[in-house]
């Protein structure tokens, strides 16, 4: 059995975004990759010099059941080396990046080194060389399954947990310095099960995060988007855990292996799928690091009032107002006495009072 990678000439990608539309489109071309036994791969990205980095695993080659498995190609699909990492049990890769130094982070996860079912990050250099491997675990089980290179030369890996956060398997968010030493972690989630499969960093040094939740929702498995801040948390969020997994430092072994290359020739048709606009049952998890409870009546209204571009807060004596964005951040936080207009952009806000009176909370949109 092989892997199998496809090359699609960019009019294949315009077809399926426009299944009214008729285009032509041709395979560039099709190759596979194996030996005698099961190998996958479920990562791939186009490199700097115009080849591919893909990345699985394979029980054909390497050092006992499954091993990660690394395959560069040139542009057009030719195979420039292979390489597998493992020990005697199973590991694999979810998530392959090409590096800032033009090497490249696999996310995957180990049975044969760390706790037994740890998360596992290796990073190698150009030609597939280890330059260090990582395990991030407890006493369960771990996955990574995203990883991407942050601004500071770090990384950031999302994935699931079974070992920490609140009850079967959390969201699990690590972030690492550029030698794969652990600087934080995070878990989300409430008990039912939670997990994530892609990871990127936003503009603002945050990140997004995409998985499914069992914990909250419609019912059932539900889409699940987490924005966090550069340090991992969602204001003062209840679902957010921060953890301490135990990290170790393996030495997997290294093979380069030589899979056996084909050039088939696939069937290519041309699907009409239905498309349909649903509406979506939208939840929100966390939808401010203000409890219910701390929530005013309606009395709220001789309190706040809400302007184009303002607020305008007043109360007796002196008070203190706190303004949170929807991911929970504190945008504004001043002291006023009477009256206090605080200037806000156009957006969806959270107006925390404090005063002798007591503490007062309550959304606004500003138009």
């Amino acid at each position: 059995m092989g892997v199998m990678l496809l090359a699609l000439s960019p009019n294949r990608l315009y077809a399926i975004l426009h299944p009214n539309k008729s285009y032509s489109f041709a395979i560039s071309f099709a190759k596979t990759f194996g030996g005698s036994d099961y190998d996958r791969v479920y990562s791939v990205q186009q490199t700097s010099d115009g080849g591919y980095i893909v990345a699985g695993y394979t029980r054909s080659f390497g050092a006992g059941g499954y091993d990660v498995f690394l395959l560069k190609t040139d542009a057009s699909g030719n195979l420039r080396w292979a390489k597998t990492f493992g020990g005697s049990d199973w590991e694999g890769a979810s998530s392959v990046q090409q590096t800032s130094d033009g090497g490249y982070i696999v996310a995957g996860y180990t049975y044969s080194f760390g706790a037994g079912g740890d998360a596992f990050l290796l990073k190698t250099d150009a030609s597939g060389n280890l330059q260090w491997a990582k395990t991030f675990g407890g006493s369960d089980y771990e996955f990574a399954f995203s990883v991407q290179q942050t601004s500071d030369g770090g990384y950031i890996v999302a994935g699931g947990t079974y070992s920490f956060g609140a009850g079967s398997y959390d969201v699990f968010l690590l972030k690492t310095d550029a030698s794969g030493n652990l600087q934080w972690a995070k878990t989300f989630g409430e008990g039912s099960g939670d997990v994530a499969f892609s990871v990127q960093q936003t503009s603002d040094g945050g990140y997004i995060v995409a998985g499914w939740t069992w914990s909250f929702g419609a019912g059932y498995e539900d889409v699940f988007l987490l924005k966090t801040d550069a340090n991992g948390n969602i204001g003062t969020c209840a679902i957010v855990a921060s953890v301490t997994p135990t990290v170790n430092t393996p030495s997997p072994s290294v093979a380069s292996p030589i899979p056996t290359v084909t050039s088939p020739t696939p069937i290519i048709t041309t699907p009409s799928p239905t498309v349909t606009s649903p509406t979506l049952a939208v939840s929100e998890p966390c939808p401010l690091s203000i409890s219910e409870e701390q929530r005013f009546d309606g009395c709220f209204a001789d309190v706040l009032r809400v302007g184009k571009g303002h607020i305008t807060v007043s109360s007796v004596g002196e008070f203190r107002v706190k303004v949170y964005d929807v991911s929970g951040n504190v945008v504004k936080d001043v002291e006023g006495k009477g009256v206090l207009r605080i200037s806000l952009k156009k957006g969806v806000y959270f107006v925390e009072v404090l005063s002798k009176e007591g503490k007062r909370a309550q959304r606004v949109i500003l138009r």
